[in-house]
């Protein structure tokens, strides 16, 4: 073993590389986690993830797989790349991790998303998304906002039919 062995930035082919969606529990545990959503719609302190530990070893591949596709790196949302994915059984990559309840919810503050070997490498979910909303010019609550709801529903045109008891025979 060389002098260099373990040194950041060197696996044993080539570079390391880093990528988003990745993060790990900021407790004692440091269980790995794939970030499926930043934030919950309606809840800006909450986030929603999987821990890859608890996936049978086809999944977890196959998901690790995805999270590390160019595709799953240009995902802004990783459950949104995860959406139109499957496994390679054929099951949708999102629709199982959900229906089988492997996503769960936790506080942005507890989760670490980890993109370097060191500390400068390292930062908590919660001030990740407040770097994020200030770039963008909205706060993190507008960025949790329901992609799905619409602003305020527009009023139906209605128009008045005549009641069929009360209109007047034709002659």
């Amino acid at each position: 073993m060389g002098d260099n062995t373990g040194q950041a930035g060197d696996g044993q082919t080539g570079p390391k590389r880093h990528f988003k969606h990745i993060g790990e529990l900021a407790d004692q545990s440091k269980a790995k986690v794939v970030i499926m959503y930043r934030t919950v719609p309606g809840e800006p302190d909450n986030c929603l993830v999987v821990g890859t530990k608890f996936l049978p070893d086809m999944y977890h591949n196959a998901l690790m797989k995805a999270v590390e596709s160019a595709g799953g790196q240009d995902a802004d949302e990783f459950a949104d790349f995860a959406s139109r994915q499957t496994f390679p059984d054929g099951t949708n990559m999102l629709a199982m991790l959900h229906n089988d309840n492997y996503i769960k919810k936790f506080k942005t503050k507890e989760i670490m998303v980890t993109y370097g070997n060191a500390a400068e490498g390292r930062i908590l979910l919660n001030k990740l998304n407040e770097m994020i909303a200030k770039e963008k010019g909205i706060t993190v609550k507008e960025m949790a906002a329901d992609p799905d709801a619409t602003k305020a529903p527009a009023k139906k045109a209605t128009t008045k039919k005549a009641d069929a008891k009360t209109t007047a025979a034709k002659e």
